[in-house]
């Protein structure tokens, strides 16, 4: 299955030079880490389109949360810097993690139901769609659809409006790609679900893309925790998974292969992505008010799909 994955990302890099107007669209401030190979393959001519400010990792510094966004901000500048993305293609939202986890927390609680925050979440989905009506790429990279982070999957789902919308306006059909982050907290980090029924496509960096890669992380100190969360996690599920398997049985094998794949077209975005909540946003809440999809994503999804 691995050398089938492989095979069709081999025939997805031959035509990488007819995209020439590629997006990245992307929640968070290191996102672009996990598909940071074919972020550089696309760079000299790739927009890069940041949703929110990262901020949502303040309260493990002594910073504010503006001050933890503007932080983030300019690791994320380093690290497209880095890839070779001309910062005048590079955009960031500046929505606050903070301010949106605030009010998935509101729809979970009852606290405010989606007639009242509509216009919050509304002004993230028209940002995005006037990003892609605006540069009508004909390619869009985003995160997968798959239940690991809430706002992962809302910039997946205003992704995938933004797109109808376009080719409601201009005719034009976009290829849409999306790549796995993580998912049961993160114990399954940067591959699809070996459930994953979407075709999956395989790529292998070459030495000097793996050192960028590398680069790219090192841009990011104040998420050297989380990255540590990343190792952690394959030491434990994936490293002897790979003794099995005949997959990597190093955190460097494994970080030199990337995973992505065409985003499904029959998804239903009504759908959670995993069987049982639970296990979707494992553990995940807002100041102790917990955020699932079945109260705070799925009413967004049926407000504007």
């Amino acid at each position: 299955m691995n050398r089938d994955a492989l095979a069709r990302g081999d025939a997805f890099f031959q035509r990488l030079d007819d995209f020439q107007r590629p997006m990245f669209l992307l929640a968070h401030h290191d996102d672009e880490i996990t598909a940071a190979g074919l972020f550089q393959r696309l760079a000299p001519r790739l927009k890069v389109v940041w949703v929110t400010n990262s901020d949502g990792l303040y309260f493990q510094s002594d910073h504010t949360p503006a001050e933890y966004g503007n932080i983030r901000k300019n690791e994320g500048l380093e690290s497209a810097s880095i890839a070779g993305v001309d910062s005048k293609n590079i955009i960031c939202l500046d929505h606050s993690e903070v301010e949106i986890y605030r009010r998935l927390s509101q729809l979970y609680s009852g606290q405010y139901q989606m007639l009242h925050l509509r216009p919050f979440f509304k002004n993230i989905k028209d940002q995005i769609r006037q990003q892609v009506l605006d540069y009508k790429p004909d390619l869009l990279v985003t995160l997968a659809w798959q239940g690991g982070q809430p706002e992962h999957d809302l910039t997946h789902f205003f992704g995938k409006l933004a797109l109808r919308d376009l080719a409601k306006e201009t005719g034009q059909q976009t290829e849409f790609v999306h790549f796995p982050a993580y998912e049961y907290g993160v114990a399954l980090a940067m591959r699809f679900h070996p459930l994953y029924r979407g075709q999956r496509l395989r790529m292998r960096l070459t030495r000097e893309e793996f050192s960028t890669k590398l680069s790219m992380i090192n841009a990011y100190p104040s998420q050297v925790e989380l990255f540590e969360k990343f190792r952690k996690a394959f030491n434990m599920f994936l490293k002897p998974m790979g003794y099995l398997t005949s997959g990597a049985r190093s955190m460097e094998e494994f970080l030199s292969e990337e995973e992505f794949g065409p985003v499904p077209e029959n998804l239903d975005y009504r759908n959670r992505p995993h069987v049982l909540d639970f296990f979707t946003y494992m553990f995940d809440d807002f100041e102790g008010t917990p955020v699932t999809f079945e109260q705070s994503i799925r009413p967004i999804v049926e407000a504007f799909l």
